[in-house]
């Protein structure tokens, strides 16, 4: 299957880190029989209060928009929270974010482990 991310990258605010690892990574393990567009937009959520939103523009495509500041562990935990929504979105689960939470440090140990 076809998978495509694009990044939407802050310049006053560059990831540490490459964040299409995380989300190939993320698309390899557990979204490898879907085709799947992601786009990753880096922005100033702090009026949301919150560190990250998966928001499903169709069927097989998403945008995930990830707080500008977010650095290093916080911020892979934050990616793969939102990666989890869109696996919640494409097998029809129900949101939880309970799930979601709980998934982040799984998957970054189990991202750790790949590296």
């Amino acid at each position: 299957m076809v998978h495509s991310v694009e990044i939407v990258r802050n310049p006053l605010y560059p990831p540490s880190e490459p964040p299409e690892d995380v989300v190939y990574w993320f698309m390899g393990e557990y979204l490898e029989n879907y085709s799947v567009d992601v786009t990753v937009v880096h922005m100033d959520l702090t009026d949301e209060g919150v560190d990250g939103w998966c928001l499903r523009e169709s069927d097989y495509e998403f945008i995930i928009q990830i707080e500008e500041s977010l650095e290093g562990k916080h911020y892979k935990q934050t990616l793969l929270h939102e990666m989890y929504h869109v696996l919640q979105h494409l097998m029809n689960i129900p949101r939880c974010e309970m799930c979601a939470h709980l998934s982040e440090q799984i998957n970054l140990d189990r991202f750790k482990d790949t590296m």
